[in-house]
């Protein structure tokens, strides 16, 4: 089970990170994929931060699409960030009930 505010936190917490990855290599790009790849930069932390909106709204699935969406954020030699990314967006997608309001539940 995950918790709504620690997915939330961490939409936004992708969305500043890939923004700031991906920006950070935009000189090292060819000048003729630099526009492709700034729509990348900015399409990708975009979804990310909608995804944190959406799992406020508790459309969950859409957050999960959302995240998936934000995979696409160009990150190089850090591709592991995109990693949690993917593995939330899936479970969101196809399990949305797996997020809960509370993280702990006292027992009885």
């Amino acid at each position: 089970m995950l918790d709504r505010q620690v997915v939330r936190f961490g939409a936004i917490a992708w969305a500043a990170t890939g923004l700031v990855v991906g920006f950070a290599s935009v000189g090292s790009i060819n000048a003729d994929a630099r526009p492709l790849f700034v729509a990348a930069c900015l399409i990708g932390p975009a979804a990310a931060w909608m995804a944190s909106l959406a799992i406020d709204r508790r459309n969950n699935r859409h957050a999960g699409w959302l995240l998936l969406v934000s995979v696409l954020t160009p990150t190089f030699f850090a591709w592991v960030l995109n990693v949690p990314a993917l593995l939330v967006g899936l479970l969101l997608v196809l399990a949305p009930q797996a997020v809960t309001d509370r993280s702990y539940r006292r027992p009885g």
